[in-house]
Order: structure tokens, then C-alpha cells, then sequence
């Protein structure tokens, strides 16, 4: 590759700057692997180098692997995308007599209405593992209690959840479990022979181990995994096996003499179905089925992202370039958009650049050595000195604290909640977030302060009311003092 010099050499700026300890990288052009490397090491205890046959978890990317089964499912004629679910799993339940009405192409499009769990639900679904053959569908009877945040088709909202009841009916359907199906149907045919959704066949001394900020890097406490979440979450796969993958993709579902999908399907599912909203849309701009779909530099992008429980993925199709692009991250951060943004630049033929560095990243320094109030004495510094080096963003903060909750620091990950609305007061995800881990605390009290402000700013906002009514409910039951 002609750009390969450079590439590497931003890379490796990145990693140093952010203080990645793990990354693979991969690019496919015209049918074939043409870059394919790993920086830094699998774990920072046992200092493994990444190689291409390092195993990672790569999180939300899983989600595309699903849609091309389920659209698999369709194709062979044993579901129609367009029955309610229902139909393929009648013990589904949700507290909410629109539930009847979801199909399978609004779960595939994350238009079905269903919710999605924040990061306190997923902790605690973490921290309570199964492993067992029958761990998928006592999840699905286990959501009766939900209720949807939408009517069936009415807008986009992503949910993990929708996923996961995905996996359940490809193995009602299939009549294999959903692992067994994904694995002979989807993986081998796409030439991923080393990839799995169950963590049981990983080998230990080739998997990539999950860090998280906490706010030094740190290896994740408990490595987390669960049947449960298999299907929206954990797949695990080698930067070799996401190239054949790319492969797959960009030839329309057929790769090494084998098909998993005819090119009309690749088609429905790189079609758009819904906008997804966002303010800086880039290569979020619609989503297909199973897919985001967007442009970068006006060049059209497919694309799935993942991060979360102290890994980072992304997989970028670039259709009329024929080419495609994976990375694998063992820490979670937004140095992703950065190394993305490398890549695709260099696959557009303009010079990869490593951009600013995140504020998160000295601030989680400074906490290291000195806590909240160095944090604090870190940013007035970096903000009066007027440097470049470092961007801010009013996520990335938000993003640390997520990792001090798993990391079971709540009392700093408020802190750092704290100094996120210090610098930008008006972001009321800020103070939602800082409610919820109240709450998680126990904390009532504290809870009702910060939603009274994030009303305040936002009157009309239904995350900051449906968690008002949480806080009053135990004063309303006689339960709180």
C-alpha cells in the first residue's frame, strides 16, 4: 500500500498519545488483505504483543453479523421480515400491548420501539453471567415487564435488547442454538474460522483483554460475558477474520467459492429505512437493516461501530472504493473516530493525520496522581495555555465516568460528572447520568437535585421526567425517609 509508511506511523501516534494498550488493524482492497497489523499488547499484565491472530471481543460490530443471518433466514423462506415477532417466538412479552405489532424489520432497523439498557442495567446483567443452552429465551420471557419508549415504526431508537431477541429467534427458528447457527451458516462460509460468539472456544493465551480507565489503565476486573448479550455484543473475532468478513461484504455475501447471502439482500440491507438524527450525522446518517449507512468525504460508508466494557471496534465499507477497513481495540475511548478517520483518509489517497487528543485523557492522568481536584487544576490549565494538542468534547467525559461505574468507583465517577457540567452546564445527559448513579447509590436526594436542573434546562425532556417519577416513587410507597 502505498500509504502504509504513514498509516503506521499515525497509529502508533495514536496509540502512544492516548495510551492504547492493544490494537489490530486491517484493510481489504479488491479482494484481497493488503494491510493487517497489531500494536501494543493483548493484556497489560502478561504484555502479549497483538498480532492477527489475537482474538477481541468487537461489541455492537456483532449486530451486522446477525441482520445478514436473520435476512438469511428470510431468504431461505423460514421468516418473513415483515411478520410481527410474535409469529416466531409467541412466549415474547412486554408490559405494553404494542409489542404484538413489532415485525423483524423494524428490530433489524432499530425502529421497533422497544427500549434499550443503560449502562447500570448492563453492569448488573454483567455481573450476573449465564452460560447455559437456555439462557437466551429465559432473557426474552424475562422482558414482560418492559414497556416501549415508541409505537412500532415510528422512529429510530437503538436497542441492544432488540438484538438479542434476534439471537433467540434465529435459534427457535433454525432449530439449532443461535451460536451453532451463526457459526455454520455465517462464519465458516465467510472464511472466519477463528471467530466464535461463544467466549468457552476462545483460547485464553490468544484473547485480547478489556481495559478500563479507572481512572489509570487498568486491566477490566471481571472479564464480562454473557449468553444473554451474545447476539448484540460478543462476537469474538481475529483482524484476519474481519478482513475475510470485509471481503464477504463487499463481494454481496459470496467469498472464498461459498454464498451466505444473494447480492439483491445486501442491497435491501444497505438501503436506507430511517435517519437516525444525529446533529453531526458523518457516517450515521440513516440505518439500514443491521447496517449504518453515511458518507466521509462524500464518499458513501457502511459501516458498524462497538464500544463498551473496555473494548473499542469499528468496520468500514467504503462500496465504491471497493475496499473495507477493521479496527479492534482493547480500551474504549473516541481515539476510534481518530484511527477511523486515519484510515479512511488514507484509503481516499489524502494523508492520515492522528488529530487532537481527547481532554479525557489528561484528565484521567491527573486523577491518577491527584484525584478530582488535580482533574480540575489539569483542565484550567490546559485551557488557559490555548493549546491544540487537545480537543473538547462533552461526551468523552461522560464516556470515563461509565468506565468508573464498571470499574466500581461511583463516588469519582460522579466527580467526574461534576467537572463535565463544570465545563459545559447546559448538557443534560451530564446531570441524567449523575441522577442515575445517585440512584444506583441510593442517594435520592442528590438524584432529585440533578434532575431539577437537567428540567430546568430541558422542560420537556422524557429521559429526565421518566426518572423524576423513579426518585419519587419509594417517597410515594412510605419506603423512603
Amino acid at each position: 500500500m502505498l500509504y502504509e509508511k504513514n498509516l503506521d506511523a499515525v497509529l502508533q501516534e495514536i496509540v502512544a498519545r492516548w495510551g492504547i494498550p492493544g490494537l489490530a488493524v486491517g484493510i481489504v482492497e479488491n479482494n484481497e488483505i493488503v494491510y493487517a497489523k497489531g500494536f501494543g499488547v493483548q493484556s497489560l499484565e502478561t504484555q502479549t504483543p497483538v498480532t492477527g491472530d489475537s482474538i477481541f471481543c468487537i461489541t455492537s460490530v456483532s449486530k451486522c453479523f446477525v441482520a445478514s443471518a436473520v435476512v438469511q433466514l428470510a431468504e431461505r423462506g423460514k421468516l418473513d421480515l415483515d411478520a410481527p415477532l410474535v409469529q416466531y417466538l409467541p412466549y415474547f412479552q412486554m408490559n405494553d400491548e404494542r409489542y404484538r405489532h413489532i415485525t423483524i424489520r423494524q428490530m433489524l432497523s432499530h425502529t421497533s420501539g422497544m427500549p434499550d439498557m443503560d449502562e447500570n442495567e448492563y453492569d448488573e446483567l454483567l455481573a450476573n453471567p449465564e452460560w447455559d443452552d437456555g439462557a437466551a429465551e429465559r432473557y426474552v420471557r424475562g422482558l414482560r415487564s418492559r414497556k416501549l419508549i415508541a409505537n412500532p415504526g415510528e422512529r429510530f431508537s437503538y436497542s441492544n435488547i432488540a438484538y438479542n431477541v434476534l439471537g433467540d429467534m434465529i435459534a427457535q427458528v433454525s432449530g439449532k442454538s443461535f451460536e451453532t447457527y451463526m457459526q455454520e451458516q455465517v462464519l465458516i462460509p465467510s472464511g472466519m474460522s477463528d471467530s466464535t460468539f461463544l467466549l468457552a472456544d476462545v483460547p485464553p493465551d490468544l484473547l485480547a483483554i478489556p481495559h478500563l480507565r479507572s481512572p489509570e489503565m487498568k486491566i477490566n476486573p471481571s472479564y464480562p460475558y454473557t449468553r444473554t448479550d451474545a447476539p448484540s455484543s460478543f462476537l469474538h473475532s481475529t483482524i484476519l477474520d474481519m478482513c475475510h468478513w470485509g471481503m464477504t461484504c463487499l463481494n454481496k455475501g459470496s467469498h472464498l467459492g461459498q454464498s451466505i447471502l444473494s447480492p439483491a439482500s445486501y442491497d435491501m440491507m444497505w438501503t436506507p429505512v430511517v435517519a437516525q438524527g444525529y446533529s453531526r450525522p458523518g457516517m450515521y446518517e440513516d440505518m439500514g437493516l443491521g447496517w449504518n449507512l453515511g458518507h466521509y468525504r462524500d464518499v458513501k460508508t457502511v459501516s458498524h461501530g462497538g464500544m463498551g466494557f473496555g473494548w473499542a471496534d469499528f468496520l468500514l465499507i467504503l462500496p465504491e472504493k471497493n475496499c473495507a477497513a477493521t479496527i479492534l481495540c482493547n480500551e474504549e475511548s473516541f481515539a476510534r473516530t481518530r484511527i477511523i478517520w486515519a484510515i479512511a483518509d488514507t484509503l481516499l489517497g489524502q494523508k492520515p493525520q492522528a488529530n487532537a487528543v481527547s481532554w479525557m485523557v489528561p484528565i484521567s492522568q491527573a486523577m491518577t496522581q491527584g484525584g478530582i481536584l488535580a482533574a480540575y487544576a489539569r483542565y484550567d490549565e490546559i485551557k488557559a495555555s490555548g493549546t491544540d494538542e487537545y480537543y473538547f468534547d462533552r461526551d468523552d467525559l461522560l464516556n470515563l465516568s461509565i468506565q468508573l461505574m464498571s470499574a466500581k468507583k461511583p463516588d469519582l465517577a460522579i466527580d467526574v460528572l461534576g467537572l463535565n457540567i463544570h465545563v459545559f452546564p447546559e448538557y443534560v445527559e451530564s446531570y441524567t447520568r449523575r441522577a442515575k448513579n445517585h440512584l444506583q447509590k441510593g442517594e435520592f436526594t442528590q438524584a432529585e437535585e440533578s434532575l431539577l436542573i437537567a428540567l430546568s434546562i430541558e422542560p420537556d425532556n422524557p429521559t429526565v421526567v421518566e426518572l423524576l417519577e423513579t426518585v419519587h416513587a419509594p417517597a410515594d410507597s412510605g419506603s423512603r425517609r
